[in-house]
């Protein structure tokens, strides 16, 4: 396997962690939504892209066409201004305990290329992976924090603003953005993003978030779920069967307490 990235100790103190917690889950925007049990699909299309969101590339450098992007991420907030969300197992092999990329670049809003108005590509630093999957690949923590160096004296958050996690209260109707493999979608290099209602479902006697879409490949895990007409990401791509095994549909673990804790001791820098 190739060099491990360090990891930064995600320890908080654990009234700390519940403040936080208790913060944004008694926010008005977390209240739970009315039934929908139709969850009928959404169309996808492709789209020029949103600053926040952007592709994870396999590469010390950004090298244009021989740069293949593997997995989607999200810029989100922190005092530092310095994180990306994606899933766990775009960054991490828990059967084999490894990291699974030596060196990992972001460029957010990419849209055939890299935006120069948003820093252009920004070089990964370290990689958080969410405790439970670190342990033994718990597909309920299926979610990783990038640390993005800066450019100079600016962090990436001051270019693109940013997502903030928050609680999955389902049903509710969110946005998705991903990046599909080129080896699936010739128009890869463009983003896709798809409205439809977020729901629950019990998958192997676990709740997981599910919506359905179709034309979500290999290459959209770590994609946001960003609740439709607000900045709050309630999910990513990943969880049950790695986010799926049909493109019509794709799953998130739910965020939740543990989510919360996961992020605050990463935006806190404990």
């Amino acid at each position: 396997m190739r060099t491990r990235i360090p990891v930064r100790p995600t320890r908080l103190a654990g009234a700390v962690a519940a403040s936080v917690v208790t913060v944004l889950a008694a926010t008005p925007w977390a209240q739970a939504a009315a039934a929908d049990t139709a969850a009928p699909s959404g169309t996808t299309v492709h789209f020029s892209g949103r600053a926040e969101v952007g592709a994870l590339f396999d590469a010390a450098d950004y090298t244009g066409a021989d740069a293949a992007h593997f997995c989607t991420g999200s810029v989100i907030a922190s005092p530092r201004g310095d994180l990306v969300l994606t899933a766990a197992h775009c960054v991490y092999n828990a059967t084999q305990h490894t990291y699974i990329h030596s060196a990992i670049t972001f460029a957010p809003g990419y849209d055939q290329s890299p935006r120069a108005d948003l820093g252009g590509v920004w070089d990964v630093a370290q990689v958080d992976v969410a405790p439970g999957y670190l342990a033994d690949g718990d597909t309920e923590s299926d979610y990783a924090i990038l640390v993005i160096a800066p450019h100079g004296r600016r962090e990436i958050q001051q270019y693109t603003g940013a997502l903030l996690p928050a609680p999955a209260l389902l049903p509710e109707p969110v946005e998705v953005v991903g990046y599909n493999n080129l080896e699936w979608d010739a128009q890869g290099n463009s983003p896709i993003e798809c409205g439809a209602t977020a729901f629950e479902e019990t998958d192997d006697g676990q709740p997981y978030a599910r919506f359905n879409c179709p034309n979500y490949q290999d290459g959209t895990s770590g994609g946001p779920w960003i609740v439709r007409g607000t900045n709050f990401v309630v999910g990513v791509i990943g969880g049950y069967e790695q986010g799926g095994d049909s493109p019509d549909w794709s799953y998130s673990a739910l965020f939740g307490p543990a989510m919360l804790k996961f992020y605050a001791a990463t935006a806190l820098g404990f």
